[in-house]
């Protein structure tokens, strides 16, 4: 006779499906715990005490899932939309989203003396993207010391900004240098003044500022830790070497095109106005391009080639265990290696004297392919729900959304409810990954079986 189970064992039951479901694998784990966090973000985004005017619930679910993901779109404005406390659970949403839950949760843990076990360190290893889970309690104390001493400085000078030379009270200005210097590091965009950062479009002090504090938190935490701790080029890990070139490469080239297309170009915002000026403009947007999403000019009125490049940037992103997204600069390096690598007619991917592992390079393909295919299909679908927006700026804004940027051509607040839940599915694929979001419904399993190998044609 079979055993009927009890109501208290049927819901202990229920309780280990759900959990088996939810978080045996670490991809889900990591999807659940963002979820999570940006459901009780838009939660408590939709109370009355958090609103300064009245914000709909697919909205505050919009500006949650944004900020979570630290991409900075929204369909408000933040500074006029909320309260205190409504712009401190946005923060609060950035730093969960910057850093990642399962470092903050590892850093409780380390913090209240329990033990971090191997589970624990496995799904930090899959939430920051790393080769390994070793080191991993280690770097989580990187990563906090990191964040908080950047943030505190890049406050320090936006507050003295801000209180000596705009005219803002101490008070006010302290706050501003607060929002705005976690929104820097952790690649948000967001920002409490109506049109971004382009009232400060000439104030060094502030764009540098914001600029060097945005490079930090791009170029990924293992790089910062493996910079300070390692004396010489030479000794410094590939990952590392590869960042801190790209840095230098990209936004260059970057400000490089912005001037030609911008201040060079009649077509350009920038035409007619002063070398100086022009300058400014474009190195901030280089910068802020690939993943931070603040913007000192209108991005609308920028030159086609600029719109071009910037979705360039955008795809690309920034790096592995890093507050930005995009498919990240490494898995561009290994691609584009190992094309040279088949051209040449070379048996190995080499980069700097390393030979790159063929699952590494496989993954970095998978990894650019299916990001693309997101794209497109997401850009469909919005385009098909929303006829009435160029499918030009659904393009920007989709892509926008997977590198976690911000920037958009202004169409946010004009998309309907469903081109809303598009982006936001986007926006969490761009900072989980799109690796992360397959692994989720996937069954991974290798075959027993091998089938016989045959040559088709390509090209």
């Amino acid at each position: 006779m079979r055993h009927r189970l009890s109501a208290r064992e049927l819901r202990l039951k229920r309780i280990e499906v759900l959990y088996r479901v939810v978080f045996e694998k670490p991809a889900r784990f990591i999807a659940g715990g963002f979820l999570l966090a940006i459901f009780i973000g838009a939660t408590l985004l939709y109370m009355p005490f958090a609103q300064e005017e009245s914000v709909s619930w697919i909205d505050c679910l919009f500006i949650a899932t944004s900020a979570g993901t630290v991409t900075g779109l929204s369909t408000v404005d933040i500074g006029s939309s909320f309260t205190l406390f409504g712009e401190l659970v946005i923060v609060a949403l950035i730093q969960i989203g910057g850093l990642g839950f399962m470092t903050i949760a590892l850093m409780l843990l380390s913090v209240l003396g329990k033990k971090i076990g191997l589970k624990q360190r496995i799904l930090l290893q899959e939430s920051l993207n790393l080769a390994g889970p070793g080191g991993t309690v280690r770097l989580v104390r990187n990563i906090v010391f990191t964040t908080v001493i950047v943030q505190f400085i890049g406050m320090l000078f936006l507050t003295f900004e801000l209180f000596s030379t705009e005219n803002y009270s101490f008070g006010t200005a302290l706050y501003y240098g607060f929002f705005h210097a976690v929104s820097a590091f952790n690649n948000a965009g967001f920002a409490l003044f109506p049109d971004s950062l382009m009232s400060f479009e000439q104030n060094t002090a502030i764009i540098v500022t914001i600029a060097i504090m945005i490079m930090i938190g791009g170029l990924g935490f293992t790089t910062i830790a493996d910079a300070t701790e390692v004396r010489g080029w030479k000794r410094l890990a590939l990952h590392s070497k590869i960042m801190i070139l790209s840095l230098l490469v990209i936004n260059g080239v970057a400000w490089f095109a912005l001037m030609m297309f911008e201040w060079v170009s009649n077509e350009g915002v920038l035409y007619g106005r002063s070398l100086g000026e022009a300058l400014h403009v474009t190195f901030f947007q280089a910068v802020t391009t690939r993943t931070a999403g603040f913007n000192s000019i209108d991005i609308a009125t920028m030159a086609p080639a600029s719109i071009g490049l910037i979705l360039i940037l955008m795809y690309i992103g920034a790096g592995a265990a890093s507050t930005g997204s995009g498919i990240k600069v490494t898995t561009l390096a290994v691609i584009f290696a190992d094309m040279w690598a088949f051209i040449a007619g070379k048996k190995e991917t080499v980069i700097m004297e390393r030979t790159i592992d063929a699952f590494q390079i496989k993954k970095a393909y998978v990894v650019a392919i299916s990001s693309f295919l997101f794209i497109m299909m997401i850009t469909t679908l919005v385009i098909l729900s929303n006829g009435h927006i160029p499918a030009t700026a659904i393009l920007f804004e989709t892509v926008s959304a997977f590198g976690t940027v911000g920037l958009s051509l202004g169409i946010t607040a004009e998309l309907n409810d469903a081109g809303k839940g598009l982006i936001m599915f986007m926006m969490l694929l761009g900072r989980v990954g799109s690796l992360t979001i397959l692994f989720t419904v996937a069954r991974q399993a290798d075959r027993k079986i091998r089938y016989p190998k045959e040559k088709i044609l390509i090209g």
